[in-house]
């Protein structure tokens, strides 16, 4: 009985130190950004917010969601020197449509 209380306690702290190892591996990758709270009312739709994103910032969507008190996509969008198209991660305000913070993977 004692080897199975300690095998136990083994498989316990053992899946504790990899949850505890994933955590702090994907922390800043799951950083989001700092939308100011609004009531839900007052954000944009989000087929208004996906056509903004195409139509004035010209950006191909691959991944659109909600992230706290942001819209977020992940997807495609021109480099710097508008040359080739790269991979992105943008945060925007849901209720201005502004781009609050983005991530480029060239």
């Amino acid at each position: 009985m004692k080897k199975t209380m300690n095998k136990g306690l083994n498989n316990r702290l053992g899946g504790l130190a990899l949850a505890s190892l994933l955590s702090a591996l994907s922390g800043p990758a799951l950083a989001s950004a700092n939308c100011p709270e609004a009531p839900k009312e007052q954000w944009l739709h989000v087929l208004e917010m996906q056509k903004k994103i195409v139509n004035e910032y010209g950006f191909a969507i691959k991944r659109f969601l909600t992230d706290g008190n942001c819209y977020e996509i992940y997807g495609w969008g021109l480099n710097d020197k508008r040359d080739r198209f790269v991979e992105i991660e943008v945060y925007f305000n849901p209720v201005t449509g502004a781009i609050v913070k983005k991530k480029v993977r060239d």
